[in-house]
């Protein structure tokens, strides 16, 4: 019966993200939140996993107060507890991996740290790696398969150059792809259920961890910009029409489209 962690993220909804149109810089607090997309199907398989072989799934978020929106989302998908460390830095993910170590250490072991394999704001992929080396224990990465044993795991992985097996024993990481499943809608009976479960919260301190200094600083974050050529091709006149064309194969050319 595997004890499964699942970190799962309070990220920033990037299709819909808001552009301070005079600075170009993206407003995090008018942005609409939600759990990313990867970590809601790490929770998925993880739930899966305990309704075939047993076991219990602890939902862990790293963040904000505001978070708990998404812990209470996971309990309403089926998870048994969650917890929420709050921590207002989360520029790197040195700081989230130095956190989650730390509670697996305390509240562990876990036979099974289940996680996205990117969030969908920050993109680095590099946090169940970061932890796995803290706790010096294995990792699987990008699964689309998942099969559990009685001393470990099988997966599958799509690496880009093809599809690969990997087979570790307990305790190991193991980080999903969007592929891996379709997350559960909770019933509003399980919503309702939900709202009356505790959430956990507790601080960097409680995990006995002094100050986390962040390995980066992010300097500027702007959206985007597309500068147009802004070239203006005038065919009013008719006679001048196969001059015309004549321009503007030549400019696509000159672009690489043609």
């Amino acid at each position: 019966m595997p004890n499964i962690l699942v970190p799962i993220k309070y990220t920033l909804q990037v299709e819909n993200l808001v552009i301070d149109p005079r600075s170009g810089k993206v407003s995090e607090e008018e942005t609409p939140k939600q759990m990313g997309d990867m970590d809601k199907r790490a929770l998925e398989e993880a739930l899966k996993i305990k309704e075939k072989h047993g076991g219990k799934v602890t939902a862990i978020c790293v963040g904000e107060s505001d978070a708990t929106k998404i812990l209470r989302e996971a309990l309403a998908m089926g998870a048994d507890e969650a917890v929420l460390v709050k921590c207002n830095d989360l520029s790197d993910t040195h700081v989230v991996a130095t956190i989650i170590s730390e509670f697996y250490r305390k509240r562990g072991p876990y036979d099974i740290i289940l996680m996205g394999a990117i969030s969908t704001d920050s993109f680095t992929a590099t946090l169940g790696s970061r932890i796995a080396s803290n706790l010096n224990i294995p990792i699987l990465p990008f699964a689309n398969k998942i099969e559990v044993k009685e001393s470990g795991v099988d997966v599958e992985s799509e690496l880009g150059d093809g599809t690969y097996r990997f087979t570790a024993s307990f305790p190991t990481i193991i980080t999903v792809t969007l592929e891996i499943n379709e997350p559960r809608i909770p019933t509003l009976r399980d919503i309702l259920k939900a709202k009356r479960m505790k959430i956990e919260e507790i601080t960097v301190s409680d995990l006995g961890l002094a100050e986390i200094e962040s390995k980066i600083e992010i300097v500027d974050v702007k959206a985007y910009e597309e500068k147009r050529k802004q070239i203006i091709l005038d065919a009013s006149d008719p006679s001048k029409v196969g001059e015309v064309i004549d321009q503007l194969i030549r400019h696509l050319k000159e672009e690489g489209l043609l």
